[in-house]
């Protein structure tokens, strides 16, 4: 379940967000009063959503949006005012905050957290993927370091290391880079 941090001073919008995002079933909702609480909620809790209802006490909304973004997967929605959104919007947007403005309707409210969860969904897939593609290369510079220490070590061919290793997977029911890692262990002490 997703957990959610809601930042506001006035406890009467504490109170709208946790009852709202409850009732939508969203996740659970850990609610803060100011800039400094919410730093360190963030620092102890795996968040996905920081809601922030401006102004803060201290002043550092923009701050904290820009500050949790860039430091975590957390995705940031900042509630302003209407006259402040165009100068909220110019900081924020570009660095991947979102913003709407009071009064709040709830449909919009609803729609902006339907439209969060998808960017963080698709984000999280492309995390995952860029992982993968991480690990592949990884791998891939494993056997080739293999390979060039089987070439000069055993003096084998290029087509002879590569046919090693795979036979060496096969055989122990490994992969390519496992074995890749105890021939560089082997051959490069």
């Amino acid at each position: 379940m997703r957990k959610i941090l809601v930042v506001s001073a006035t406890e009467k919008a504490r109170v709208f967000f946790e009852d709202f995002l409850t009732s939508c079933k969203y996740g659970v909702v850990t609610t803060v009063n100011d800039a400094a609480e919410a730093r360190k909620a963030l620092s102890n809790g795996d968040f996905a959503l920081c809601v922030i209802n401006s102004p803060l006490p201290d002043s550092s909304d923009v701050r904290l949006a820009l500050e949790t973004v860039a430091q975590s997967s957390c995705q940031c929605l900042t509630v302003v005012t209407e006259d402040d959104l165009p100068g909220f919007s110019l900081k924020l947007e570009a660095a991947g905050v979102f913003v709407i403005s009071k009064p709040l309707k709830r449909d919009i409210l609803w729609q902006t957290l339907r439209n969060i969860a998808i960017v963080s969904n698709r984000l999280e897939s492309m995390r995952e993927q860029n992982e993968s593609l991480k690990r592949r290369i990884e791998d891939m510079q494993l056997v080739g370091r293999a390979k060039a220490l089987l070439i000069s070590s055993l003096k084998m061919s290029e087509p002879q290391a590569h046919r090693f290793l795979e036979k060496q997977a096969m055989e122990r029911r490994m992969s390519k880079a496992e074995i890749s890692r105890r021939v560089i262990r082997t051959y490069e002490e």
